[in-house]
């Protein structure tokens, strides 16, 4: 019960001061008391948890060794790929299994066979689409023929 009452009491302040006392304020007030809440609030975390900020961050006293440890690095890899033209010839590659060059094969062929297939069908149907634009047009035209009109001069050209 000891904890219970003093949070509560927080709480019900903290709702007081949010919906009583921060709609008074102009926004330039809200905007500086804000910053200065969070300065402060930055400055208390730190100062509450410097420790283990301290043994968090034990590496960054290791860092003037970065330079070495990149130069090693890089040389270990270098040095790697001048020993591997002094190696052997190469590294032995077995050989592909016939049944599965004859299965890769066997679905490329059925592969293509689908695509020329659809591939006709596709063209087949764009024909068919363009005979029957180029009828209407026609036919359109050929209608208009006895008419003043600007395609009568085309409609004398048509068989």
């Amino acid at each position: 019960m000891e904890i219970f009452l003093p949070s509560f009491l927080i709480i019900v302040l903290a709702g007081a001061v949010t919906f009583v006392v921060l709609p008074r304020f102009s926004p330039y007030v809200l905007t500086i008391l804000s910053i200065a809440l969070l300065a402060f609030g930055a400055y208390h975390h730190y100062s509450l948890f410097k420790d283990e900020y301290r043994l968090a961050t034990w590496y960054q006293n290791a860092s003037f060794l970065a330079p070495a440890l990149v130069l090693g690095v890089a040389l270990f890899f270098i040095l790697g790929y001048i020993l591997s033209f002094f190696g052997s010839s190469g590294i032995p590659v077995p050989a592909v299994p016939v049944e599965i060059t004859s299965a890769v094969n066997t679905v490329k062929n059925a592969a293509s066979s689908v695509t020329s297939r659809v591939t006709n069908a596709a063209s087949q149907a764009i024909n068919t689409v363009n005979q029957s634009v180029n009828r209407g047009l026609n036919n359109s035209i050929r209608f208009n023929n006895g008419s003043r009109s600007k395609n009568s001069g085309l409609a004398n050209m048509l068989p």
